[in-house]
C-alpha cells in the first residue's frame, strides 16, 4: 500500500505541475492548440516506446473500443472542459467543481465495477471535498465566478474524467499499458484539433524554442508519464481509494504557487490542506472488506 500511496502522490504532483506550464503557454498559442499538441506528443512518445520494446499490440475490437472511450472521455472531454473553464470562472470555483470527479467516479465504480464503498474511503472522499471547498472558498463567491457556461464546462470535464477512470480500472491489466495510454491520447486529441481549427487562429509556435520546451514538458512528464503510472496503479488498488488522492492535485498546485511563485496562502487555505491530508490518511486505514 505504501508503493501505491507514493505512486498516486507522484501522479497528482505531475498533474499539478501542468497548471503553471499551461499559463505560460498562453503567451504563445491558443489554449486548444496547446491541448492538442500536448496530447499528440504524449501519445506518440508512448507508442514509440511500445514499438521499440515490442509490446503486445491490442488486436481486438473490444480493446480499441475501450481505448477510444478512454481517449474521448479523459483527453477529449477532460482537456476541453478544463482548458476552457479556466477562462470563464474563478480558480476557486473551478477547483471545487473539478473535484466533484472523485464523487462521480465513486458512484460509477459502485454501479459499473461493483466496488464497495467502505466507510474509510467514503469519509475520505467527503472530507477531501470539504478540504478543497475550504481551499477555494476565498474566490468561490467571486463576482466573476457565476458564468454558468464555465460551470458547465467543469462539470462535463469532471464527468468525462470520472467515466475514463472507470474504463481504465475495468481494462487495467487487460490491455498493454503503453498502447492503451498512447492510443487514447492520440484518439482523444482529434476532437481537440477539430475544436481548435473551428474556433482558433493557429500559430506556428512550435518553432519557438521556449514554447516547444513548455509543451514538451506538458506532454511527457506532465501527461504521458502520469497517465502511464495511473493506469498501472489502477490494476493494483480500488478506484475509490485511489481517487481520494485526486484532492492532492489542487493542494500541490497551491503549495507550488506558495513555494516558487511567492503566492500568499490564507489561514483557511492551510486548513483546507490539513483536511485533505487527513482525508487521505483516513482512506488508507486498512479494511478487510475493501473491494
Amino acid at each position: 500500500m505504501v508503493i501505491v500511496a507514493m505512486g498516486t502522490s507522484v501522479v497528482m504532483l505531475l498533474w499539478a505541475l501542468c497548471y503553471p506550464l499551461i499559463v505560460l503557454s498562453l503567451d504563445y498559442a491558443p489554449v486548444m492548440q496547446t491541448a492538442f499538441v500536448r496530447a499528440v506528443l504524449g501519445g506518440i512518445s508512448l507508442l514509440l516506446v511500445a514499438f521499440f520494446l515490442k509490446r503486445s499490440f491490442p488486436n481486438t475490437f473490444e480493446a480499441w473500443v475501450a481505448i477510444s472511450g478512454i481517449g474521448l472521455s479523459a483527453t477529449g472531454i477532460g482537456f476541453w472542459g478544463m482548458f476552457y473553464a479556466g477562462s470563464l470562472i474563478s480558480p476557486g470555483l473551478a477547483t471545487v467543481l473539478t473535484n466533484l470527479q472523485p464523487l462521480i467516479a465513486s458512484v460509477l465504480a459502485w454501479v459499473i465495477l461493483k466496488e464497495k464503498i467502505d466507510w474509510t474511503v467514503l469519509v475520505g472522499i467527503i472530507l477531501g471535498f470539504v478540504g478543497i471547498f475550504v481551499v477555494g472558498m476565498h474566490s468561490f463567491f467571486d463576482a466573476d465566478s457565476t458564468a454558468w457556461q464555465g460551470v458547465a464546462y467543469v462539470i462535463v470535464a469532471a464527468v468525462g474524467v470520472a467515466l475514463s477512470n472507470v474504463l481504465l480500472k475495468k481494462y487495467a491489466n487487460k490491455i498493454d499499458i503503453f498502447y492503451a495510454m498512447g492510443g487514447q491520447l492520440l484518439i482523444g486529441s482529434l476532437p481537440l484539433l477539430a475544436i481548435s481549427l473551428s474556433t482558433e487562429t493557429l500559430t506556428e509556435s512550435l518553432a519557438n524554442l521556449h514554447y516547444f520546451t513548455i509543451v514538451l514538458t506538458l506532454a511527457i512528464p506532465g501527461t504521458a508519464l502520469p497517465f502511464l503510472l495511473w493506469f498501472w496503479l489502477l490494476g493494483r488498488a480500488p478506484l475509490n481509494q485511489l481517487n481520494v488522492f485526486s484532492f492532492l492535485t489542487p493542494v500541490f498546485g497551491l503549495l507550488i504557487g506558495w513555494s516558487y511563485f511567492d503566492e500568499s496562502l490564507k489561514m483557511m487555505q492551510w486548513l483546507g490542506v490539513v483536511l485533505v491530508m487527513g482525508a487521505i490518511g483516513i482512506s488508507l486505514i486498512p479494511n478487510k472488506e475493501r473491494g
